[in-house]
């Protein structure tokens, strides 16, 4: 029989402590588009407070 071992995911991690899986800037956190979604979600809600 042959041995298979499926290959994992470039550029996708999972972090140990929480569980999480991550892809991209999976220590850092602030790619291109993190700060993007972070600054969008936090005009978001200063739209919606006023």
């Amino acid at each position: 029989t042959k041995r298979t071992k499926k290959a994992g995911i470039v550029g996708k991690y999972g972090c140990k402590d929480c569980g999480k899986v991550k892809a991209g800037g999976a220590y850092t956190m602030n790619t291109a588009s993190a700060v993007t979604v972070r600054s969008t979600i936090r005009r978001l809600k200063e739209q919606t407070e006023s």
